[in-house]
């Protein structure tokens, strides 16, 4: 008993915790698309697909909020004028639609998607969107339509190296088989069979049709060999619908070749899967296939247990146009919910925005005047620094003005004792200059008797030397006459005479 308690409350904890991570993601999810579509600008395509991928991820949580996002993008970008991955938000719009069952919304987001795509000559996702417009028109059961799109995208895809034609394949290899042209069907998926690079998931496909086309061709070991091979791949890829659908197949086998016990294990293990991940249409198709089984058996509790299940389920499903209506009715119903709601969040952030407004231009006066009283403190300051600098330099000056005022009035006392000798000097420089002149005059009469005695008194003596000389060079016989001696003798004291006189007349100058 207390193992079974904990057991329940370890499994409403686990719940508890999932759930709580789950609700944290979306949030966080909500908050990344809000920051997203407030902040960036959204100017190339790739902001634009990173964007949609985000609500690709909120699509399994909330696909109104997924939707609701992709339509608010659509908004933003129209009333900026901006036509950037425009294409992309249509394709992704229908897609969305397709996925809740309002396909006529779908098509009409695909048929503007594929407009767009095809003036850019994105080939790619002219290919996808034409594809996508063919599936729409199957699940609406417009196989004419379906059949013109879908080919229409398998001739344009033979001329892309970078997109495999195996999912339009497939497409159209179901399409037949639901139009019962099991020929044309068997073309089409005999084509992904015989190719080497193929998923598993178009494998898984191929298979799972051409075991249905075998089984309604009555070729029933053809038909469970292909179903098998469809089991191996959707258990590797764990795709649990797939799984459903190929184990209700092979029943359908089982109750045509009377292997009832067969039939119901395998329905029994379709089943369980299908309540697993809540395939209400799959359950459907079990228990009309149960329905079958007990009517060949006989089994009538079983029949009416099942019968009551299969008209439970068929209740909770609505046929496609009533189903189709409910959803675009609730989703524009959820649109205008949350259109109210981001209104009155635009409200609320419009006032909050001029909230911080006011609040913005108050700090920005604030820091403004703090500025200014900065700037005029600084200047003051600067001023201050200044006028104690030029005070320094007029103290400066003034002493240096006093210190050559100090010099000047020395100089000037100097001036005044040089200008007293200076007059003392005028005063005696007369009497200095008549004795001068008189020195000068008696100089020059020095001189002048100088050179008279140079020029007459010493020339005479020397004259007549020189012709006493010349007389006794003339006489022949080479005696002496001494009248001549004499006369050389009184000449030459009369010259000595004249230069004793000439050396007083000098040292009386000196």
């Amino acid at each position: 008993m207390k193992s079974q308690w904990f057991k329940i409350i370890s499994t409403l904890y686990l719940i508890f915790i999932a759930s709580s991570i789950s609700a944290i993601q979306i949030d966080s999810l909500h908050n990344l698309l809000e920051n997203k579509l407030s902040s960036e600008g959204f100017n190339k395509e790739q902001d634009v697909i990173e964007y949609l991928n985000l609500t690709s991820k909120l699509f399994q949580e909330s696909p109104t909020d997924a939707l609701f996002y992709v339509n608010a993008l659509e908004e933003k970008l129209e009333s900026e004028k901006n036509d950037t991955g425009r294409a992309y938000i249509l394709s992704k719009k229908g897609t969305f639609f397709w996925l809740q069952g309002v396909y006529d919304a779908s098509l009409k987001a695909y048929f503007e998607a594929l407009n767009i795509f095809e003036q850019e000559e994105n080939k790619i996702e002219v290919v996808k969107t034409l594809n996508n417009i063919g599936e729409t028109y199957k699940k609406q059961k417009d196989y004419t339509q379906s059949a013109r799109f879908i080919k229409l995208a398998l001739s344009k895809i033979n001329n892309l190296e970078d997109l495999s034609p195996e999912l339009i394949l497939v497409n159209l290899g179901q399409l037949f088989m639901l139009k019962g042209n099991y020929d044309s069907a068997n073309y089409y998926l005999n084509q992904i069979q015989n190719k080497d690079s193929v998923s598993k998931q178009s494998k898984g496909f191929t298979y799972l049709y051409k075991g249905i086309v075998k089984r309604e061709s009555s070729q029933y070991d053809s038909a469970q060999y292909f179903l098998r091979q469809s089991l191996i791949y959707w258990e590797e890829l764990n795709y649990g619908r797939g799984i459903t659908e190929s184990k209700i197949e092979i029943a359908r086998i089982y109750i045509s070749q009377n292997n009832y016990l067969e039939a119901n294990k395998s329905l029994k293990e379709a089943e369980n899967i299908a309540l697993k991940i809540n395939a209400l249409d799959l359950l459907l198709r079990i228990y009309q296939s149960k329905i079958d089984l007990f009517k060949l058996t006989g089994g009538k509790d079983s029949l009416v247990f099942y019968f009551d299940k299969y008209l439970q389920i068929k209740d909770s499903i609505f046929n496609s146009e009533s189903r189709a209506e409910i959803n675009k009715l609730s989703i524009q119903y959820n649109l205008a919910q949350k259109e109210k709601e981001r209104f009155k969040l635009a409200l609320q952030q419009s006032e909050l925005s001029n909230k911080i407004e006011k609040r913005t231009q108050f700090l920005i006066f604030l820091i403004t005047l703090l500025i200014f009283a900065f700037v005029l403190i600084f200047y003051l300051r600067n001023k201050s620094i200044q006028l104690k600098r030029a005070h320094i330099r007029l103290k400066q000056q003034k002493e240096e003005i006093e210190d050559k005022q100090k010099s000047i009035s020395s100089k000037s006392l100097a001036l005044a004792r040089v200008n007293k000798e200076l007059h003392s000097l005028n005063k005696n420089l007369e009497q200095r200059v008549m004795e001068r002149t008189q020195k000068l005059n008696e100089r020059n009469r020095q001189i002048a008797e100088f050179t008279f005695y140079n020029s007459h008194k010493l020339r005479a003596p020397v004259a007549s030397v020189l012709g006493l000389i010349n007389v006794m060079e003339l006489a022949k016989d080479g005696k002496i006459d001494p009248i001549l001696l004499n006369h050389l003798k009184t000449s030459s004291m009369e010259l000595d005479k004249v230069i004793f006189n000439l050396k007083n007349l000098l040292d009386l100058d000196d």
